[in-house]
């Protein structure tokens, strides 16, 4: 007879693991992290592998699903490898205070120089670490060293080993913009004359202002890898959507010229929606060309893939809990490589309370933890039960959203509006939780917001259907808070859409569905962003592309004067 094993099991109320729950709320933002290993704490090794290679790629993601986690433990994954790697992570969210000039060149060329003086930094430093197996004389370090901080110098910049500091000024002649606008093309765009220009850029005597060209720039960038022998550069670039999206192509643009032709790879951490890598007349980052997109949206949904969305909560738990209190949680390791048991996530929570929160979260791990968080406390506080059970889960959804959602979406008047009319039309009409809309309005501004603001999912691109040929949809996915907070629990809606959605033969089952022109109409109308075609009568919507550029009707294509 085969012995059964003792299954592991926690004491849910123990003031360690009570602790160690409450601590993690100060770990829920990877850049709060200080001192610990970004790698050893990482949940989701299959997209660490995906971004780890040498080509160019963009990683979507909205807030809260880990792409500053994902670049800092890629960051510590390079450096384990046997090949000369120097992973260089900047945060582009510290360059803006610095930058007051509203010129979207300029604004590129401040930043494009910023990153490159970071790159100098990082390699200043890490010297002693490229030539580790050489066993390198302090001479030979040193020289290396006297190398770099030359380089500093021709950016009027100076470097003491701790920090950088201005030697004076950096500006950009103003025949120097004309230049570099002239070969982007941008040169009408930005409305340059021949007699006129930028104050920072206006030529003055001034000693402690020096100017430098992008030529120069990449000259420097060239000198680095002279100087120091390196296999390949890996330019992490976070909070790239940050960045005006005006300047964002350009940008995009210079690190193409300057960067691809050398031994640099650069994997940028952007939101979907406010990103633009490429501009007109293919300035920029081509998507598919000269940059790959890797999406953590969508890749964890419950409704779409339960076991191995399970399995990435199951890991992601342990992980965060056994940073914070490993003897606590070290029993529930399951082999040397530190994953956690499958059971793990159980110790906490009912089967139904699992189901429950997966498809809260939406898929998005900074949800997950937060919601779990106050799901634990409003269970430990009222200690009748053993696990968390779904109604502490659905209380602790609507803190969630109250506390990090409810505000920003209030705070925008027409996207609250919109949501209001998809509730009412979706949820409350129909008892449903997906919706589709044509692909001709995923650029609707409010839509937009409220996936930037985790109320609204997008699911699924490129759904078309034969009776309704030359018009694609996208699918959409309610909030989970949106319908708690309405009172209507997951297991009184219809949640099935997902399942069918590519097997509906009968028109009528989408447009039941389907958020349609009279509906986008009526809205834009209501928040007043629409006007009446003199010429076919039909409603313009004043955002479209074809009345923003050539105030034309996409109806009858005919001028709107």
């Amino acid at each position: 007879m085969v012995k059964k094993q003792k299954q592991t099991s926690l004491d849910v109320f123990d003031a360690n693991v009570c602790k160690s729950i409450n601590d993690l709320d100060g770990y829920l933002r990877a850049e709060y992290n200080t001192d610990t290993n970004y790698l050893e704490y990482y949940a989701g090794e299959e997209i660490l592998k995906n971004v780890s290679s040498i080509k160019y790629q963009v990683i979507y993601g909205r807030r809260g699903t880990g792409k500053t986690h994902l670049l800092k433990a890629l960051q510590e994954s390079l450096l384990e490898k046997e090949e000369k790697y120097l992973p260089v992570y900047i945060d582009l969210r510290k360059y803006k205070p610095m930058l007051e000039d509203n010129n979207d060149l300029y604004y590129a060329l401040i930043v494009f120089q910023e990153i490159l003086v970071e790159i100098l930094r990082c390699v200043y430093e890490n010297v002693e670490f490229i030539y580790r197996e050489y066993k390198a004389d302090e001479q030979f370090i040193e020289s290396k060293r006297s190398n770099i901080r030359d380089l500093f110098h021709k950016l009027n910049r100076n470097f003491d080993g701790q920090s950088v500091s201005k030697m004076g000024e950096v500006g950009f002649k103003i025949s120097e913009l004309k230049k570099v606008a002239a070969s982007l093309n941008l040169s009408k765009k930005l409305g340059m004359t021949m007699d006129g220009g930028y104050d920072q850029g206006t030529e003055t005597n001034k000693t402690q202002i020096k100017y430098i060209s992008f030529s120069d720039m990449a000259d420097i960038l060239e000198e680095i890898f002279r100087i120091i022998d390196l296999d390949r550069v890996f330019c992490l670039l976070d909070e790239w959507s940050e960045i005006p999206e005006n300047s964002q192509f350009i940008l995009a643009e210079f690190i193409k010229r300057a960067f691809i032709t050398r031994k640099i790879a650069v994997k940028i951490a952007a939101i979907p929606n406010r990103t633009r890598l490429l501009g007109e007349g293919r300035i920029g980052l081509e998507d598919g060309g000269d940059i790959f997109g890797c999406s953590l949206d969508n890749r964890y949904i419950y409704e779409l893939n339960p076991e191995s969305t399970r399995e990435f909560f199951n890991e992601l738990l342990f992980k965060q809990l056994y940073m914070i209190a490993p003897r606590t949680y070290q029993k529930f390791t399951k082999d040397q490589e530190g994953h956690p048991v499958h059971s793990f996530i159980n110790q906490f929570l009912t089967n139904q309370a699992l189901r429950e929160i997966l498809i809260a979260s939406a898929g998005i791990p900074r949800d997950f933890l937060n919601i779990f968080i106050a799901a634990y406390n409003i269970f430990y506080r009222s200690p009748k039960n053993r696990h968390i059970g779904v109604t502490d889960v659905r209380k602790a959804t609507a803190q969630w959203y109250e506390v990090d959602k409810k505000k920003a979406v209030d705070a925008n008047v027409s996207a609250r509006l919109l949501l209001d009319r998809i509730i009412e039309e979706i949820l409350i009409s129909k008892k449903r939780c997906h919706f589709l809309v044509p692909e001709k309005y995923e650029q609707n501004k409010e839509l937009n917001d409220l996936i930037d603001l985790r109320v609204i999912h997008l699911r699924k691109k490129g759904i078309s259907h034969k009776d309704n040929k030359g018009v694609v949809y996208n699918v959409y996915y309610l909030d989970y808070a949106c319908y708690t907070s309405q009172n209507l629990y997951h297991n009184r809606i219809i949640t099935n859409l997902m399942d069918k959605i590519d097997h509906m033969e009968n028109f009528r089952d989408i447009r039941r569905v389907s958020l349609e022109d009279s509906f986008f109409e009526q809205f834009n109308m209501q928040i007043g962003n629409s006007i009446k075609c003199p010429n076919c009568g039909e409603m313009v919507d004043v955002n479209h592309p074809a009345y923003v550029k050539q105030k034309i009707c996409y109806h009858c294509y005919e001028k709107i004067e």
